[in-house]
């Protein structure tokens, strides 16, 4: 073709300079053609092929086993060595992780010389690279041996070998591939065998499978194509081989699906952090009915340390609280319409801001965030959409108050901190183990979201109770719960000895500590007047005499009502509240690329 192509150039030079011309193009021409396949002629000529694949495996009584795998390749041109990726990880039963544990034993060459490898685990596969000396247009025999410590599969009537010899993933075909499987002469005449090639999935059977006494042998009767293996199977009576025990199969599971290693870390680590930092002392005393609330205690402080935490009763309560004490004064209302009638609450100022001296900061907070610029009277309705911006305030005083007490070592607040900072030292290892490749801890999706639940459940319980109090803290907590239990089993004779405010003038710690119905069914019959600090619509009528479970149900649904206004927001504003599987042997369940071993390689 070039000479034709050369001859139709040369044709009729309509001159001198035009033949000149046409020869340095052809020069040229002939010089590109040279280079272009004096680069490609190397690049056709270099290929490699596995000429021969053969395995000889020793199976042992605890179905352990020894494996030598023999590899001739034929080279042709310059290389250096190959890739034998063997897989060891597999689906296990209920969605677990199955890994098959390799110990690397040698590598050489076909006489017996080492030969320098680097192992490696990427993903799902051990990664062998072995250097090959001389691989230059010559044929090299690699010899690898590595023991599996349960590549044997054990069901309930039988035992099986389910081995792939030479693997799926090889780039480049097989000339001939063996096998020869050494078992325990107990087995010797019990035996049954077969085998599979093709390309993964295929039941192709261009391969013979003979028994002999305690011996199975292998071998292809084709060669295999690209991508193509050859995969054996030995089905093995029950009995003869030993089981692995229930200690040993933990431990193999254990080590295939390391994420089960989170809910204990997370467990040591969070019990670590309470032990030396969320601990409560000791108070020397327990919990017993007290009368009266701990001095210096608001309801809002009583009701944060009954579980160090802001309840929006605690919030509520105070509204309550600064009506017994004669700040305000709460005017029930009732605002009928043609069809719906609605409740609200108009908040009355008693008490000029000058005479606000005596209040604890987060009750002067909630007292100028209702009645703005001295305001007279406020309806609650009118708070909506304004108050919330007041809510993190109040939080803050009512913690900072118990902090200023001598109640807390460590805060709430701070506890939560340090919680989630335990939570990021148990995760980053984790993370870190993962990113690097040393520990694959996804390798079962299902296993790691019953651990993850499980290390999460731990990590609440713990961080519910990383509060640390004082000795004064740890007593006044007794003294809260010791009054709680007061007020939830408190008797009619006592009460009758009592002062006559007792009931309104503690009725703000029992909605803060979540008992105000039964503070209220103990004063029923006892309490004859209304409280002056609360006026009910017009026509609302309690009788002649005054009910009090009536009245802490009307409380309890203006703390409802109140919550709600406080806690609202704007739509635009993002705040929010201020509160097992089968045997391939036999019935065709066998295919090329199953059981375990496998993988493939590759030259460079």
């Amino acid at each position: 073709m070039v000479t034709a192509f050369l001859r139709c150039r040369l044709r009729k030079p309509r001159s001198l300079a035009s033949l000149g011309m046409t020869r340095v193009r052809i020069n040229g021409l002939l010089s590109l053609l040279i280079i272009i396949f004096g680069f490609s002629a190397p690049a056709a000529a270099k290929s490699w092929r596995v000429s021969n694949f053969q395995d000889t495996i020793t199976v042992n009584e605890d179905g352990s086993a020894l494996v030598k795998e023999t590899i001739t390749l034929a080279f042709v041109g310059e290389w250096h060595g190959i890739h034998r990726t063997i897989p060891i990880e597999y689906p296990g039963p209920n969605g677990t992780n199955y890994q098959l544990f390799v110990d690397l034993t040698a590598v050489t060459d076909g006489n017996g010389g080492k030969l320098k490898y680097d192992s490696s685990t990427s993903g799902a596969f051990r990664d062998l690279k072995i250097y090959i000396p001389d691989a230059i247009n010559a044929t090299r025999t690699v010899e690898i041996d590595y023991r599996v410590r349960n590549g044997t599969r054990f069901f309930d009537s039988y035992d099986e070998f389910y081995w792939n010899v030479t693997g799926n993933d090889w780039p480049v075909p097989i000339d001939h591939a063996a096998a020869s499987v050494q078992l325990p002469t107990a087995t010797s005449g019990s035996l049954r065998a077969q085998a599979f090639t093709g390309v993964y999935g295929s039941t192709g059977r261009d391969a013979t499978a003979r028994v002999d006494g305690a011996d199975a042998e292998f071998e292809t009767t084709n060669p295999l194509p690209m991508r193509g293996g050859m995969t054996i199977d030995v089905y093995i009576p029950k009995g003869i081989l030993k089981e692995p025990g229930r200690v040993t199969k933990l431990f193999w599971f254990i080590g295939s699906n390391p994420a089960v290693f989170l809910p204990p870390v997370t467990f040591i680590v969070m019990f670590v952090l309470w032990w030396y930092a969320g601990r409560d002392p000791d108070p020397g005393m327990s919990v017993a009915p007290m009368y009266e609330p701990p001095a210096g205690v608001s309801p809002a402080e009583a009701g944060t340390l009954l579980d160090d935490r802001i309840h929006p009763r605690d919030i509520t309560s105070t509204i309550v609280d600064l009506a017994v004490r004669g700040f305000i004064k709460i005017e029930e209302t009732d605002d009928k319409g043609l069809v719906f009638h609605h409740k609200d609450y108009i908040f009355h100022l008693l008490q000029k801001r000058q005479d606000w001296r005596g209040l604890a900061p987060h009750e002067r907070v909630m007292m100028e965030n209702i009645f703005v610029g001295d305001a007279p009277e406020v309806r609650l309705s009118s708070l909506k959409n304004r108050f919330y911006t007041a809510v993190p305030a109040i939080r803050t005083d009512i913690m900072s108050a118990l902090k200023q007490k001598g109640i807390y070592t460590l805060d709430p607040e701070s506890a939560n901190g340090y919680s989630i900072g335990a939570a990021v030292a148990i995760l980053v290892p984790f993370a870190a183990l993962q990113f690097l490749g040393w520990v694959d801890f996804l390798s079962s999706i299902p296993v790691d979201v019953v651990c993850v639940l499980i290390s999460a459940v731990i990590w609440w319980l713990f961080a519910r109770v990383m509060t640390a109090k004082t000795l004064k803290g740890a007593r006044t907590h007794i003294a809260v719960l010791g009054f709680q239990e007061f007020m939830n089993r408190v008797d009619a004779d006592r009460l009758k000895t009592m002062p006559p405010d007792t009931f309104e003038k503690f009725l703000p710690y029992a909605m803060a500590l979540g008992v105000e119905h039964h503070w209220a069914q103990a004063f029923a019959g006892i309490v004859k007047d209304p409280p002056s600090w609360y006026a009910a619509p017009a026509g609302y009528a309690y009788g002649m005499a005054f009910n009090p479970i009536l009245f802490s149900s009307s409380m309890h649904g203006m703390a409802t009502d109140m919550h709600q206004v406080f806690v609202s927001a704007p739509r635009a504003s993002s705040t929010g509240s201020g509160f097992g599987g089968g045997s391939g042997f036999g019935g065709g369940g066998g295919f090329s690329g199953g059981g375990f071993g496998g993988g493939g390689g590759s030259a460079f």
